[in-house]
């Protein structure tokens, strides 16, 4: 019969064994929490992500945190000050305003990404056929499901 010393040994390392297991797949599925949701641009603004793209790839590769800000201000001709707030809710506008009132609204140009969402937005970009207006809504979390 083992000692109460190689017991207590085991125990240990059963419990950092568990640990471990239980940590691993949080890890490794680490989600961004400040990066955005969802994008919403303009011809100019997409094809400044497009032009910008690969040093945006290779500052978010770099980050510790693999986040990255992508700022397209200067190629919108932005002084890179923005609105910040609540957008208006669409079931409170009244029928057919909904889309005058979001090409009203000023678009934002400072976005935070992690890599693999700037990966996925290049790809929904390159694969949309179509004009580029402020009323086509890039959804990362439902588009970009891996």
């Amino acid at each position: 019969m083992p000692s109460s010393r190689f017991r207590n040994g085991y125990r240990t390392v059963a419990a950092l064994a568990a640990a471990m297991l239980l940590l691993a797949p949080a890890a490794s599925v680490a989600a961004c929490l400040i990066c955005d949701e969802v994008v919403e641009l303009d011809g100019v603004r997409a094809n400044c992500f497009r032009q910008d793209y690969e040093k945006f790839l290779s500052t978010a590769r770099s980050a510790e945190t693999s986040n990255t800000e992508v700022d397209l201000s200067a190629c919108a001709g932005d002084d890179g000050r923005e609105r910040r707030g609540l957008d208006r809710m669409p079931g409170l506008l009244s029928p057919g305003s909904e889309s005058s009132a979001r090409n009203q609204r000023e678009l934002r140009s400072v976005y935070i990404f992690d890599e693999a969402s700037l990966v996925c937005l290049k790809r929904l970009l390159d694969g949309h056929e179509g004009t580029i207006d402020p009323s086509v809504r890039f959804d990362l979390v439902e588009n970009c499901k891996p």
